[in-house]
């Protein structure tokens, strides 16, 4: 029996099988509720029997997902957040209106508690917005105990370009001293990410935890030599979404 694992994020789609959350495919849909032949083709291939997924982009593409379960009469779970993850172990959601945390959030705060057992973790994603996500033990398990969110590197860099008269002419570098416009984004770019998951961790240190970060998304890359050179103890982590959907399905 297969069973199919799908992350549907603000502009790319995850998937993989449930007994290989590590080992996914991505399509880049851009905000289209379009699902290729392609991506079709790879799924029916695979004659899966179950789909759990999240979803926090359009509405419009999680109900073309959904019509095309329905019709390839395939069982389908488009998974919330809850109040409390009670499997392998147990992760209270301390949000407000637990319902409100994003569905993406949740599921990769449980997926790197899998990884990271009865550790305090700082999880970051940096995509369309970046997210940086606090998870403490306690003596009944693991907290959730809240987050931060800001705009994503592109994100920053697009609004400068549209609501300002910055003219960049191109992508600059880190410099310390920076002097050209290009330059002085991309540092104050990266320097805002650096500076919201320093102080997140220093929140923790603070009550007496040594943080755990792990960061992924798309723009992990650009961000991960400064982080590394600020903790480098710090762990590129791919895929922690589709893992903790993966911990959800056997429950």
């Amino acid at each position: 029996m297969t069973v199919l694992v799908v992350d549907v994020g603000n502009t790319a789609l995850k998937w993989a099988t449930v007994d290989e959350p590590d080992k996914p495919h991505t399509f880049v849909h851009q905000g289209s509720d379009c699902v290729p032949d392609s991506l079709l083709h790879a799924w029916l291939n695979l004659k899966p029997t179950r789909v759990v997924g999240c979803m926090v982009s359009s509405e419009n593409l999680a109900l073309a997902l959904t019509k095309l379960f329905n019709k390839h009469h395939i069982t389908w779970d488009w998974l919330h957040s809850e109040r409390e993850f009670n499997g392998k172990f147990k992760l209270h959601n301390c949000y407000d209106n637990y319902q409100q945390l994003g569905t993406d959030r949740w599921h990769a705060a449980i997926g790197a508690a899998s990884l990271y057992p009865n550790r305090a973790l700082l999880v970051v994603h940096m995509g369309t917005a970046t997210t940086v996500d606090s998870v403490i033990p306690t003596d009944n398990g693991l907290d959730f105990v809240g987050g931060r969110i800001l705009p994503g590197p592109t994100m920053m860099f697009d609004s400068l370009l549209r609501r300002t008269r910055c003219r960049p002419g191109g992508v600059g570098v880190y410099k310390d001293t920076p002097q050209n416009t290009a330059d002085a984004i991309s540092t104050g770019i990266i320097e805002a990410h650096l500076g919201v998951i320093d102080r997140a961790a220093g929140v923790l240190e603070r009550q007496g935890f040594a943080p755990q970060i792990l960061f992924a998304g798309g723009a992990a890359p650009m961000l991960a030599p400064y982080l590394i050179q600020s903790y480098p103890t710090a762990v590129l982590q791919h895929n922690l979404v589709l893992r903790g959907l993966a911990l959800r399905s056997t429950i």
